[in-house]
Order: structure tokens, then sequence, then C-alpha cells
């Protein structure tokens, strides 16, 4: 009932009917994120954070399942036929993962 009081009155700063949703949903998020991070330990706090982000991210659009699996996987590896153009500063494991990044859609 808090948060959605408090979240009523940042609604009401904008009579732009986007700007003012934009209020609402950017003030409930960082309620519900510090209302749960008030009962998580230290060391979960990360990964929820990560997990909240990730989700708002993929609800935009901005990220798809097929790049959030990636990015916890790396992808499958398998052989790469692209030399690694730099291996004095970049490892070939890095490069292999760089090269399966490139085949993902907006990279």
């Amino acid at each position: 009932a808090v948060v959605s009081t408090q979240s009523g009155h940042y609604g009401r700063e904008s009579k732009i009917l986007e700007k003012r949703l934009r209020y609402l949903t950017d003030h409930f998020t960082y309620s519900l994120y510090k209302n749960v991070c008030r009962s998580l330990f230290e060391k979960d706090k990360l990964l929820f954070s990560f997990l909240l982000c990730t989700n708002l991210l993929k609800d935009r659009g901005e990220v798809n399942q097929e790049q959030f699996i990636f990015f916890l996987t790396g992808g499958i590896g398998l052989e790469n036929s692209v030399k690694n153009p730099a291996p004095e500063w970049l490892s070939d494991k890095c490069w292999d993962e760089v090269c399966r990044m490139s085949d993902l859609s907006g990279f």
C-alpha cells in the first residue's frame, strides 16, 4: 500500500501520460529493488540486481533471449576458423567468444 501511495505521488509529476507512466515505472522498480534488497544477504544483492536489470531489458526488447543465454554461457564452443588478430593481449578463448557473439542478432 505504501509503494502504491508513493508511486501515485510520483505519477502526478507530469501531465504527459508517457512521462507519468515512466515516472511510475521507475519509482516502482526502485522501490521494489530497495525493499527486496533489505531482506537479502549482501552476497545475493548483485545477483538480484542482475536478474532485475536483465528482465527489464528483455521486457523493453533491448535484449532478446538468445543474447541473454549467450551472456550467461558464452555460447557453444565450436571450432573457430578465424585467426586471433591480437594474441599478445587477447586470449584465444576471448577471441572465440567475440566471434560467436558476432553471429548474434544486434552485434
